[in-house]
């Protein structure tokens, strides 16, 4: 088949989406496809830093657009950049033949970029595949990006309804988030698959604790090293997470540890201000090729997800953790499918947002275990991702579900 994806983001850009489609795309080309994807030249948390406007990798045409580049200092920047790349992504689209691709696989970033997708898909008689990420306008209603109710929700709404009505097939993440659209729409006639999203992480590290190369490169020596790696949103909220901080800052014990950037991480920047936090470090974002260095450093992952954001998102980083066989500390709604795997996997811990003395309990409880208790938790956190969550199992699921069509 002649396949195109449009997303914001692709490979280099670190951002999981871009992670993730790289993976599909080039399983899709491996198998013989002809691939192409149209994405942005700019990168998505630095949008500084520019990609070429054209490029083939691994046999995946990869065709950028010079949208704007403002940023995330505010609303309104950001929007004018989700603007500029939906203009310029219609015009590209706008431009095909009919039939020229048999298949577009859309993506929820930036929003309505799988609306426009779809609606030039129909008129070039193109099949349309919606790789469900996460759902709008509901998250921007939890993020108070938009009031409930408005004008713009409603229009939102319309429009991710479309998508979802008219697609040829959908992809989601978890049963939260189907259900979420079955309701949604008000019938279950379409059928939609659920496939997780796989670890990004290429290898393991499988030496000792203290020999962990990013733990000695840091400076992490014996501590307990509590870990967030990844985009720190707005809809993983690390209040909870910080305030354990400073509960525990006399604790020479513990390092809690932030990778990434993202809304939130300004957030995490003040507390370590302002509660002069030396048990606080925050990092960029590591590269691929290192993450299993990075991850496999700490002690205790984390994964947030914010009250009100069962079946809208999905934290996918809780898939790396258990692969590289860490202990996962959770923190958010008691039923979401993050605790749905949890539960099935005694030793790991979860706390509800605002249950910040629970959470140091909880911690302390954890220093006291011995270091082969630990492993036992993360070897069966490790291994229930192998057997559920490996990338030779979900991809090639997500490549027959392009492949039925």
């Amino acid at each position: 088949m002649k396949i195109l994806a449009i997303s914001q983001v692709y490979f280099p850009d670190t951002a999981s989406v871009a992670q993730h489609l790289t993976d599909l795309l080039e399983a899709l080309a491996s198998k013989g496809h002809s691939v192409s994807v149209f994405t942005s030249r700019r990168k998505y948390e630095d949008p500084k830093v520019m990609f070429p406007n054209r490029e083939e990798q691994r046999n995946v045409k990869v065709f950028r657009i010079n949208n704007t580049g403002f940023g995330k200092k505010n609303k309104l920047s950001r929007l004018c950049d989700f603007l500029s790349f939906n203009l310029l992504i219609s015009l590209k689209l706008l431009l095909l033949k009919s039939k020229e691709y048999d298949l577009i696989v859309g993506m929820t970033t930036p929003p309505l970029i799988s609306y426009i997708g779809i609606k030039i898909a129909k008129i070039k008689k193109i099949k349309f595949v919606y790789w469900t990420m996460d759902l709008q306008p509901e998250l921007s209603i939890v993020a108070k990006y938009i009031k409930p109710n408005s004008y713009v929700a409603k229009s939102l709404q319309k429009r991710g309804d479309f998508i979802f009505k008219h697609s040829d097939n959908i992809v989601v993440l978890d049963s939260f988030m189907r259900n979420h659209i079955y309701n949604r729409l008000g019938y279950q006639k379409k059928e939609i698959e659920v496939i997780p999203v796989w670890p990004v992480v290429n290898e393991i590290y499988c030496g000792s604790r203290m020999d962990n190369p990013f733990r000695i490169e840091h400076g992490f020596a014996e501590k307990i090293v509590i870990m967030y790696s990844g985009n720190h949103s707005v809809m993983h909220p690390l209040t909870t997470l910080l305030e354990a901080a400073v509960a525990l800052k006399n604790d020479k014990r513990f390092l809690f540890v932030h990778i990434g950037s993202g809304s939130r991480l300004d957030e995490v920047k003040d507390f370590k201000a302002h509660y002069g936090l030396n048990n606080v470090l925050i990092l960029p974002y590591q590269p691929r090729e290192k993450i299993h260095l990075s991850l496999g450093s700490a002690d205790l992952q984390v994964v947030s997800l914010g009250d009100g954001c069962v079946g809208y998102t999905h934290p996918n980083k809780i898939y790396g953790a258990m692969f590289i066989g860490k202990p996962i500390l959770y923190i958010g709604p008691s039923q979401s499918h993050i605790s749905e795997i949890l539960e099935k996997i005694p030793g790991n811990i979860q706390v509800k947002h605002g249950e910040n003395n629970k959470l140091v309990n909880q911690l302390l409880d954890f220093a006291h275990l011995s270091e082969i208790d630990r492993n036992i938790v993360g070897n069966a956190n490790q291994e229930y991702a192998k057997e559920h969550f490996h990338p030779s199992v979900l991809i090639p699921n997500m490549v027959n579900a392009i492949e039925r069509l």
